[in-house]
């Protein structure tokens, strides 16, 4: 069943973001409310699923890899609908559902059931907020990431003077407004799931020895937008170098919690 809803909703992400990515000239009045419908309907089935495969395996999903990259990729739909610049039509929002239709087709792919047994329940508030914490940070970066693209291709534009249709997309005030923004909060959410995974273990009635290779990763992301943050307030770094730590960042955070999953089929071996 959930295999069904995410097939529905990974159908609408890719129908709304290859026309918001296409960004016709003139197109007709009705077209920008059926394309929020469409992403509205495809969040719908998204959750469904979440909740189907949830219901099925009597576990969280975010323990399972494709769950967790479900999650996430909710988690970052549901922040574009609220990362949009004023100006522009549509074409940030064509690459941030792009991306949760990428994220959403990759945890197709992954188990989204755990093999071993579960872990017992612990009667602390710190793992929900550790988890949800981390989630909605790793989705800022992953919209920050969005942004920073469509800066760098409206700044490629107007150094190449190719000045045909750039009234369609956002500024670039604008969009490096909205990096920061989203730099910043990602940062301020990590900085609390890195916090409460700390008092999360020490409730466990045998607190870890050592650090694992989801804690590493995340504590060099952590340090990362740490300084992505700190150069931006004390250096007073804008525009294409702060774009460009976005994407970097972002993509090597990725591609380290991306393995980490594969490999472990989960957060936490």
């Amino acid at each position: 069943m959930d295999a069904l809803l995410f097939s529905g909703a990974l159908l609408c992400y890719l129908t709304v973001a290859g026309t918001r990515l296409v960004d016709p000239a003139e197109p007709p009045a009705w077209l920008p409310r059926a394309l929020d419908l469409a992403l509205g309907l495809g969040l719908l089935s998204h959750l469904g699923g979440i909740v189907a495969m949830w219901t099925a395996s009597s576990e969280p999903p975010i323990r399972a890899a494709g769950g967790s990259v479900a999650v996430i990729a909710i988690v970052i739909g549901v922040g574009a609908l609220f990362v949009r610049p004023r100006d522009g039509k549509g074409v940030l929002a064509g690459v941030h559902v792009a991306l949760v239709a990428v994220l959403l087709g990759i945890s197709l792919l992954l188990p989204r059931t755990v093999a071993h047994e579960a872990a017992p329940a612990l009667a602390t508030v710190w793992l929900p907020v550790h988890a949800f914490s981390l989630f909605v940070g790793i989705s800022s970066f992953a919209l920050a990431f969005g942004v920073s693209i469509v800066y760098l291709w409206v700044r490629r534009r107007l150094k190449s003077k190719q000045l045909v249709g750039l009234d369609r997309l956002p500024s670039l005030d604008s969009l490096d407004q909205l990096n920061t923004r989203c730099v910043v909060v990602g940062f301020l959410a990590l900085t609390l799931g890195v916090a409460a995974g700390g008092l999360w273990a020490l409730t466990k009635e045998t607190p870890p020895t050592g650090l694992g290779e989801a804690v590493w990763a995340t504590l060099i992301a952590w340090g990362w937008y740490a300084a992505a943050v700190l150069v931006r307030v004390v250096g007073g770094w804008r525009g294409r170098l702060a774009a460009h730590f976005s994407v970097m960042g972002f993509v090597g955070m990725l591609v380290s919690l991306g393995g980490i999953l594969i490999l472990n089929q989960g957060w936490h071996g």
